[in-house]
């Protein structure tokens, strides 16, 4: 065994957001970088430990991921078909609450469908996640904190642990107060 690839990989792994402290209030840099292992007042989860939590109890589970946005410089008159926005069986998707400043309407309708959702319970669990390596999770994740819910997991693994797991997913829309739906 040679010890210089071993040791490349150590850097590298340390590189890649080991030592990530958390931010003290929301996370305003690049939303796509490394992460941390902790959140205050919450609960890191896996998707083994989410598997189990989906088995034993009806957590409230929120992809917040972005809604994606049309290429910059594309043609107006060029087609753009967007992939679908896949979310784990259950999930609402809610975009836009994982920013760090966020619009009172979002802030409102992330506030409102917890309470609800929850059946005005603080002490219902409720699931935040996104993307792997992404702040988004994180910074809802914080925010449902913030707002008084005392059982928040967030899984950093995202979409794409929940994949490699071999869970399955489905297809949902943005939700809003309007729509409310997830297929």
């Amino acid at each position: 065994m040679r010890p210089l690839p071993l040791l490349l990989l150590v850097i590298a792994l340390a590189a890649n957001g080991e030592d990530v402290q958390e931010p003290a209030g929301f996370w305003t840099g690049q939303i796509n970088s490394a992460v941390p292992e902790t959140i205050a007042g919450g609960k890191v989860i896996h998707a083994q430990e989410l598997e189990q939590l989906l088995k034993q109890e009806k957590p409230l589970l929120v992809n917040v991921s972005n809604e994606p946005k049309r290429p910059p410089g594309m043609s107006p008159d060029a087609p753009w078909l967007p992939l679908p926005q896949e979310v784990i069986p259950g999930s609402v998707w809610l975009p836009g609450a994982g920013m760090a400043d966020i619009a009172p309407d979002t802030d409102a309708l992330f506030r409102n469908h917890l309470s609800q959702a929850s059946g005005r319970d603080p002490d219902h669990p409720v699931v935040i996640y996104c993307h792997e390596r992404c702040w988004l999770s994180w910074n809802a994740a914080k925010r449902a904190i913030g707002y008084g819910h005392r059982h928040v997991y967030w899984f950093p693994e995202g979409i794409e642990g929940w994949h490699a797991a071999g869970n399955t997913t489905v297809v949902a829309k943005p939700w809003s107060a309007a729509t409310q739906d997830v297929e």
